[in-house]
């Protein structure tokens, strides 16, 4: 199978070592010409959650910068996927214009992103190309440009948003990947219903990440006082009255399932509180600010997360991350 990785991050460099040491054949694009002169000439370091070490050598895998793209000196790909794994900040123009130079006419594309809109808007931008969703509960840490460690074994959930008639083709490829993940040592297997998982974990993210990013505290301190509490269902409830008037599904112990997240992940830093911390774009936009669009069009008042949306966006006042006065 070959596989393009479009983002050298936690995730990508993660997927990327294991899929080169099952034998896959793996071509790896970073965002800067630094990273990638970097992985040519060191590999990849994958620690896993129980210490031991699986090792990319340079040489078992190509690494491109995307730099490459913007001069569309590559030619199209004949790969079987493009893995995206960058951050939810970078599904732009920029990268639809890469990714539209890159796949070839057999290449399948899978997002990795948290939230919703940026499939459909891809979806578009390529010419109404079917784009498959996976959601992961794996967790990453990068050091460096060459360095990842696994925080814990989860699961990669594979699918297709929407109906499509001819869903079948797709699923039988996507299995095939989900086999080539698991071999991998990341276990993967398909959803029927990807689309309700998603609105499940946008509902999660979208009350727990914001409120952990604005107060500075972890998971676990969500449930430590009343006020926190009170807080988090304000935000639920918003999200449950948008999936009503939508049609959404969702379970009916959604509160208790967003309860036992936090004390399952009692200890974890949201994505959000590490990007406020280092400075960087959050993923509020396409979480909380989806969600207010949903709202609008609706008609429906949704206080507390245009609220959350609005000062979690203004705590990084410019996108480099600099502050200046």
């Amino acid at each position: 199978m070959k596989v393009e990785i479009m983002g050298a991050g936690a995730l990508g460099l993660m997927f990327g070592a294991a899929l080169v040491a099952a034998g896959e054949d793996v071509r790896i694009w970073t965002r800067t010409a630094e990273q990638a002169e970097a992985l040519g000439r060191d590999g990849i370091r994958l620690i896993m959650s129980e210490g031991q070490e699986v090792f990319a050598p340079a040489g078992r895998f190509l690494v491109e910068s995307s730099r490459e793209l913007d001069c569309q000196k590559i030619d199209r790909t004949n790969a079987d996927w493009i893995l995206v794994t960058t951050k939810q900040r970078h599904m732009d123009e920029r990268l639809h214009r890469h990714l539209a130079v890159l796949r070839g006419e057999g290449t399948d594309i899978i997002c990795f992103q948290n939230g919703v809109g940026h499939i459909e808007r891809l979806s578009e931008a390529l010419g109404g190309q079917h784009i498959l969703a996976a959601l992961t509960t794996e967790g990453a840490r990068k050091e460096g440009d060459c360095t990842v460690y696994r925080s814990g074994e989860g699961q990669t959930r594979l699918g297709l948003t929407g109906i499509h008639e001819k869903a079948g083709l797709w699923l039988d490829k996507a299995e095939n990947l989900a086999v080539s993940l698991t071999m991998a040592g990341f276990p993967a297997v398909l959803s029927n219903d990807i689309d309700k998982e998603i609105y499940r974990k946008l509902l999660i993210n979208a009350a727990i990440n914001p409120l952990t990013a604005l107060l500075r505290i972890r998971n676990g301190e969500l449930l430590a006082s009343e006020e926190r509490r009170a807080l988090l269902i304000e935000l639920i409830e918003e999200t449950l009255d948008i999936y009503n008037h939508y049609g959404i599904s969702y379970d009916a112990d959604i509160k208790d399932q967003v309860f036992a997240v936090c004390r399952s992940t009692a200890h974890n830093m949201s994505s959000m509180l590490k990007d406020v911390l280092a400075g960087q774009v959050t993923e509020v936009n396409s979480i909380n600010g989806q969600l207010v669009k949903m709202a609008h069009k609706k008609e429906i008042k949704v206080p507390a997360h245009e609220r959350v949306w609005r000062l979690v966006s203004a705590m990084l006042a410019h996108p480099d991350g600099n502050s200046k006065l």
